[in-house]
């Protein structure tokens, strides 16, 4: 199969509404507003009226003029046979968000986050009055069922951290925006280059390794994120010393793949790259797991264009018995095959 250059996010199964949700989200927002762009903010879907169509909440982000210190603007638009209507908006919300199983008016009540402008924090309920939601909170005196269904989960902050190997730094920031995230990874210590690099990536940033598992005394960095369903890998090695280079990942080969449905980890452990994720049956689509997980192990080499992880062993360990008890792996976790 191809191989990919990393930077490399290994997408899977993301939670992301399709196109033509987006484009007529988008035509019903530019009747709003013909300023607001498809960037300008996030969406979560339900029903909140029962009639069998999907209704898209619209909360808008920092790239517009909508959110401020109290909170963003957030419209709700109806879904129609042939698109959305919009039934206003609820200014100064905040994330999280919920819509309740509760009905008010044909629709069901929201839940929304308050905070800042000298609002006490919390959570404040909203109810359909026949033609709209509040124009905005009140007081926040209510609480979370276990009922409640999340639309907007509360931000995720943002990731900057600094590890350093062998005289080499690296600085790894993302602010985890809900939408166009970025990353930024600055070295200082290489010889030639210390630029820094900036890219897109596709969900938020978790966690970052450095190590040297090919020991030839150049760190490489290892940069994970989370998409929504699996961990991401990008990495680069600092290339003798003098710059940063790219690594590349070799796909999935098809002995590999089989059982793949995504939910990958990624660490580095007694030399080596591990990837693992659970296998599932090839010809059951709405199975569970088989109660294995395949794991990978990756080396470092120098290839023809630059650096490649080589898979050297592949293994399919049982972590649940018949009963359903998870047997206890060493190693963080991981069992290395020698």
């Amino acid at each position: 199969m191809k191989s990919s250059i990393l930077p490399l996010l290994l997408l899977v199964g993301l939670a992301h509404a399709t196109p033509p949700v987006l484009s007529l989200t988008q035509a019903a927002l530019q009747k709003v507003d013909p300023e607001i762009k498809p960037d300008h903010y996030d969406i979560a879907r339900t029903d909140l009226n029962a009639d069998g169509k999907e209704d898209v909440l619209v909360l808008m982000n920092g790239k517009s003029s909508y959110r401020g210190s109290g909170g963003a603007t957030m419209f709700v638009l109806k879904g129609t046979a042939d698109g959305f209507e919009s039934l206003g908006s609820i200014k100064v919300v905040n994330e999280p968000i919920y819509a309740r199983k509760s009905v008010h008016n044909g629709f069901r009540d929201l839940l929304v986050g308050v905070r800042g402008g000298g609002a006490e924090p919390g959570l404040a309920a909203l109810q359909f009055n026949g033609k709209s939601y509040p124009a905005s909170p009140g007081e926040a005196t209510a609480k979370v069922e276990e009922s409640d269904e999340l639309l907007f989960a509360e931000p995720t902050p943002p990731f900057d951290q600094k590890e350093t190997l062998q005289g080499v730094t690296f600085h790894v920031f993302s602010p985890n925006t809900r939408s166009g995230n970025r990353l930024t990874v600055t070295p200082t210590g290489l010889e030639s280059d210390n630029a820094p690099i900036e890219m897109d990536v596709t969900g938020i940033i978790t966690r970052m390794e450095v190590a040297d598992i090919n020991v030839d005394g150049s760190p490489e960095l290892y940069v994970y994120g989370f998409d929504g369903s699996s961990q991401t890998l990008i990495a680069w090695s600092s290339n003798r010393m003098k710059s940063m280079s790219p690594i590349t990942l070799p796909d999935l080969d098809a002995a590999q793949s089989k059982g793949y449905r995504g939910g990958d980890e990624f660490a580095v452990v007694e030399g080596i790259l591990g990837r693992r994720f659970p296998i599932y049956p090839g010809d059951k689509p709405e199975s569970k797991p088989t109660g294995k997980i395949r794991q990978i192990q990756y080396k470092l080499h120098q290839g023809e264009a630059g650096w490649i992880l080589r898979s050297e062993k592949v293994i399919d360990i049982q972590i649940y018995l018949s009963c359903g008890k998870r047997l206890t792996i060493p190693s963080r976790g991981w069992t290395v095959v020698k």
